[in-house]
């Protein structure tokens, strides 16, 4: 990825994607794994700069920042001493469902997919050996697998032990078994097989192509089988990718966009197609998969429902998930009633970070309710919501406490004692930025409770009763790190989160902190903004002299301005910037629209859609997360942004393109027009012809299909600026009131 915009040498890592072949949504990943990139933090699976390839492996997670996948890599070589061959990019093609390389060992490898299957086609040159060589492992966990093969029916199969997701505990099972349409002589070393097509005594007089067929289960070896029989069969290689190409062409036509340039368009659809990669399918075609503990009992999906895995719940939930409900609602539908299974299946709470059956605690807070909460806000409705309610709720007031053994929400019990995460107490790591992650998820499950009334009639009345309205006032905790007296601390320029001890007193100012230890990929002043429930709550705890400017924005957009003279400030420079790459940052560039300058958010949208992402191998400003960077991108070149979790709606700026359409899930249809596009600064909105003068709009006035037209120019306007009371941005005060429009130094479009 590009380096930090502010200057400085810090490494951002990088996107971390894959070309590997998968159908959206698919179970199988199959694609090239290099080495790892030296002297930075490389996990492994597919890096750009490094010009040679370990092997094909048939799992891969896409953007993620900790080692996974790699299960079953596949090697075609021409010399059994072979085991990391060069190649040049400019031999490779990868398109959705389909790649291509050719090794400098002269072997072209292609591969295509379907969702739980692939077919690979690898043609060896002429007068070479043709060996292929087969691992029963992956990338990060260390325990042999098993391997074997039946000559006679041209078969092998086996497992691959995977998981150790991310320091996650738990590993489990990656069956496979693959099909060969040539005959081969194969040897095994402990859990590796070699296979031989052609006599490596003699050289071949033609070049040697080999398709072989491969299924992948996390049941059996009999399910992988029974996968591939059912998904391929007697298909052939051009036939599948076909199919794995029409699959994809559908789901990227969900929306269209016109004009705009090549580049802009390669950079949305790459965007489109990273957005559908995960969760990815974990049930077999005959419904069965593995529960999500460690017995790993054999438990079978709803008659034509899937089960799904890979929930990056804490990186997804803010931009990914409304997405995905929006065109997709039945799919997520049983995404999010694959994650009500899980939490019956592993302890009571829904899994932090899903992966295979495993769960990781690598991120905090309860980012799986705000995943729910958010797809049952933006249309995904076909799940057990009531059993969704009862899980979000024990998880939320103690009642249930974890998932395969690890705790979630584990400062809970200090939490509702004191108000706040203290930053001296056991329990969870970065306590003072997970603060917000905690309020935020009581401002969904708020939300969502409130929107599934119990169905149980005994709750009508009592404490139980009134647990959603107890988490809405709970979702202000956010403020209690916010210390009005903090003049009283040295060196503390403003109104800042800041750490606070268990007795109420507060540390030294802390701008930013020793890797982790109080702001989880971040610093103070990146999360001070995270208050999504109640933006225009937060720019007034920023003002500075209350006594004379209480209740105005001018400090808040003072701060706005300062942090985002740079994009991608990475977490440690100082004075801090806006981290863009990184999702705490993702809300920040629309917190002008609560204010009285929504022009502002128009202008640095744009400069992020222009400076930050492109189609190029670095064109991704962080880690992808599984689509949520992407899916970042998407909306902000629509123009929307789901800003607020559980509430169904978008904070608006300028489209990028001239049209779009959107295909909703539910069959409506959503056309966006840019009048001047890619001019900048909205002139008017109109919606199905009538004038909107907000910048936010809720997503009834879009469901039941729309038409949004808006009026582009070079330069600010008032548009947005003074909204009628009715259509101003929601702001949630803890008692559920609007919290009040901040006072602008002065109204737009007057001189006073």
């Amino acid at each position: 990825m590009p380096p930090t915009d502010t200057g400085t040498t810090e490494d951002l890592l990088g996107g971390f994607t894959t070309p590997a072949v998968s159908v959206p949504f698919g179970m199988i990943a199959w694609g090239p794994d290099t080495p790892s990139v030296s002297g930075t933090w490389s996990p492994p699976g597919y890096h750009y700069p490094k010009n040679s390839i370990t092997g094909f492996s048939l799992t891969h997670l896409s953007g993620v920042g900790c080692p996974s996948g790699g299960a079953v890599p596949i090697l075609p070589i021409t010399n059994t001493d072979q085991s990391d061959i060069a190649f040049e990019h400019a031999n490779e093609v990868a398109q959705p469902g389909y790649y291509s390389v050719q090794m400098s060992n002269s072997v072209q490898t292609e591969l295509a997919a379907a969702n739980r299957s692939g077919v690979g086609r690898f043609t060896y040159p002429a007068n070479s050996p043709a060996f292929m060589r087969i691992q029963a492992k992956s990338s990060n966990v260390f325990h042999s697998g098993s391997i074997s093969f039946d000559q006679t029916a041209k078969t092998v199969s086996g497992y691959a032990m995977s998981g150790d997701f991310c320091t996650g505990p738990g590993t489990y099972k990656v069956y496979f078994h693959a099909a060969f349409d040539r005959p081969f002589m194969a040897t095994t070393s402990g859990s590796t097989a070699t296979l031989t097509f052609t006599d490596a005594s003699a050289a071949s007089t033609i070049s040697t192509a080999v398709t072989m067929k491969v299924g992948i289960s996390y049941v059996s070896v009999e399910n992988a089988k029974a996968n591939l029989a059912a998904e391929i069969g007697a298909l052939n290689f051009e036939a599948v990718r076909k199919l794995a190409n029409d699959t994809w062409q559908k789901r990227l036509n969900a929306i269209q966009v016109e004009g705009g340039s090549k580049k802009e368009r390669t950079t949305f659809y790459t965007a489109m197609y990273h957005a559908f990669l995960a969760p990815s399918t974990f049930s077999d075609v005959n419904g069965e998969y593995i529960s999500f503990n460690s017995a790993a009992t054999v438990k079978k999906a709803p008659e034509g429902h899937v089960q799904y895995t890979t929930f990056s719940s804490w990186d997804t939930y803010r931009s990914l998930v409304p997405l995905q409900a929006l065109l997709a609602p039945e799919e997520v539908g049983d995404m999010m009633q694959s994650l009500v299974f899980d939490a019956e299946d592993c302890g009571g709470t829904f899994p932090m970070w899903s992966e295979g059956n495993t769960n990781s605690n690598i991120m905090p807070g309860d980012g799986a309710s705000i995943i729910v909460a958010q797809a049952h806000a933006f249309g995904a409705r076909e799940f057990d919501t009531q059993k969704a309610r009862a899980i979000m709720l024990d998880t939320a007031f103690g009642r249930k406490t974890q998932c395969r053994n690890v705790t979630t929400l584990p400062g809970l019990k200090g939490y509702m004692e004191l108000g706040y995460l203290a930053d001296d107490t056991w329990g969870e790591r970065q306590p003072t930025s997970t603060n917000m992650e905690y309020a935020s998820t009581d401002f969904a499950v708020s939300r969502f409770s409130s929107a599934v009334p119990a169905a149980d009639p005994q709750i009508v009345a009592g404490t139980a009763a009134n647990e959603p309205k107890t988490l809405l006032a709970r979702s202000s905790n956010w403020a209690n790190l916010f210390n009005p007296n903090w003049r009283n601390i040295e060196k503390q320029p403003y109104p800042q989160l800041q750490p606070r001890n268990k007795d109420a007193s507060w540390t030294k100012y802390l701008p930013v902190s020793t890797w982790d230890n109080d702001y989880r990929e971040g610093n103070a002043e990146q999360y001070t903004f995270m208050v999504p429930h109640d933006l225009r709550g937060l720019l007034a705890r920023l003002v500075v002299d209350t006594d004379k400017d209480k209740g105005g924005e001018k400090d808040g957009i003072a701060r706005l301005d300062e942090f985002t003279k740079n994009l991608n400030g990475g977490w440690s420079y100082q004075p801090a910037r806006l981290w863009i790459g990184n999702e705490p940052g993702f809300l920040t560039p629309w917190l002008y629209n609560w204010t009285s300058q929504p022009h502002k958010t128009q202008a640095l949208v744009r400069r992020i859609v222009d400076d930050q992402f492109s189609a190029t191998p670095s064109g991704l400003p962080g880690n992808d997360d599984e689509g949520a960077l992407s899916g970042l991108y998407i909306w902000a070149a629509l123009g929307l942004y789901p800003e607020i979790p559980a509430v169904p709606g978008f904070a608006l700026n300028s489209p990028l393109f001239p049209r779009a359409t959107i295909k909703l899930g539910n069959g409506k249809v959503v056309t966006i027009t840019g009048d001047k596009a890619p001019s900048k600064y909205i002139q008017r909105l109109t919606v199905n012809g009538v004038d909107h003068d907000s910048p936010w709009i809720d997503l009834d006035k879009l469901s039941s299909g729309a038409r949004l037209d808006f009026t582009l120019g070079d330069k600010p306007s008032c548009w947005g600026s003074n909204p009628p009371s009715a259509l101003l941005p929601p702001s949630f005060a803890p008692d559920g009131t609007q919290t009040p429009r901040l006072k602008p130094e002065t109204e737009c479009g007057t001189s006073g």
